[in-house]
């Protein structure tokens, strides 16, 4: 086991493990454990232990340390990733503060998971494009594309069939809506039917007065409802096809616009550790828990079972449901 803690990108890593780690190496027992520095980035260290064949490999920093070290991972070739187990905790600003506030006592339930190493092989999204050079990105909860031009013409296909969008939108790929944490993976959601969704927010062209208006509805309105987002379609297989170079991509340090965007499942890509079994949270139960409603048949039969009238030796009588 290799323990990767990416403290140089967030400060907060460092406090955790002052506070956590003897806790953590007497549980996990890696081989090996290394901070990231200036020297020595996270996309480095994760790619030479790749290299190196270790087996077991456990990731902690915050989202953007997760996102960054998943995509260094699956640059990697298939031969690479098949050998490895892969651990991914993330921990943003209110976690961190929640875990150095607590004892480690509360760690317990979350090292079982990486100790125990239950693995499911996930599915990415695998996203193509030329700019100028074609270049292959993954991604694993969605990728934005928005169209720039108010004349443009641009084509979706998904699955061999297409539809037409002409002038400024944007346009949302969809995949996993778990995030990506080896704690909170619920395994059953990564058995579903590996497809993408396409969602459509089109560009009404408001003036000003209006645009403002609708920005006080959004901030008066739930936030769930402010995005106004409509599914087109799913498919395993995606693409955009814009003219014009209309297109922008939201990928980091992306200036360039291109013309169009080939999306597609990438299956099996690599060994995710997930739990076995739900661990504790502090999260309320109703949180936790389904919200399920018993059926109209279980309600019917619960409220018509028959009361049976028994007769005792000694001639008492009572009532058995």
């Amino acid at each position: 086991m290799y323990l990767i803690l990416d403290s140089y990108s967030h400060p907060g890593i460092s406090l955790f493990w002052k506070r956590h780690g003897l806790r953590i190496m007497e549980q996990l027992v890696p081989n090996e454990f290394f901070f990231t520095t200036g020297d020595t980035p996270l996309e480095k260290l994760v790619e030479r232990q790749i290299w190196s064949g270790w087996k077991k490999l456990i990731l902690i920093g915050s989202p953007g340390s997760i996102r960054r070290g998943f995509n260094t991972l699956m640059q990697a070739s298939e031969e690479c990733r098949s050998t490895l187990e892969i651990g991914f905790w993330p921990l943003d600003l209110q976690e961190l503060a929640a875990s150095i506030s607590q004892s480690s006592f509360h760690l317990r339930p979350v090292l079982q998971v990486f100790k125990a190493g239950h693995t499911l092989l996930v599915d990415v999204m695998k996203v193509q494009f030329l700019a100028p050079e074609l270049e292959t990105k993954y991604f694993w909860n969605d990728f934005v594309i928005n169209s720039t031009q108010a004349n443009a013409e641009t084509t979706i296909y998904i699955d061999g069939q297409n539809s037409q969008v002409n002038g400024k939108f944007r346009c949302r790929i969809a995949f996993h809506d778990e995030s990506l944490n080896s704690l909170t993976m619920h395994p059953g959601k990564l058995t579903r039917t590996p497809v993408l969704k396409v969602y459509l927010k089109r560009d009404e062209g408001l003036t000003t007065v209006d645009r403002f208006k609708q920005m006080k509805q959004w901030f008066a309105a739930e936030k769930g409802n402010a995005d106004e987002e409509t599914l087109l379609k799913t498919g395993k297989q995606v693409e955009v096809q814009g003219n014009w170079a209309n297109l922008t991509l939201d990928v980091s340090g992306m200036q360039d616009t291109v013309q169009s965007v080939h999306f597609e499942v990438a299956r099996k890509s690599f060994s995710l550790i997930v739990p076995a079994k739900p661990i504790q949270t502090l999260e309320s139960t109703k949180k936790i828990l389904p919200a399920f409603r018993p059926t109209g048949a279980i309600a019917n039969n619960r409220g018509s079972s028959k009361r049976v009238l028994l007769k005792h030796k000694k001639n008492s009588l009572f009532y058995k449901d």
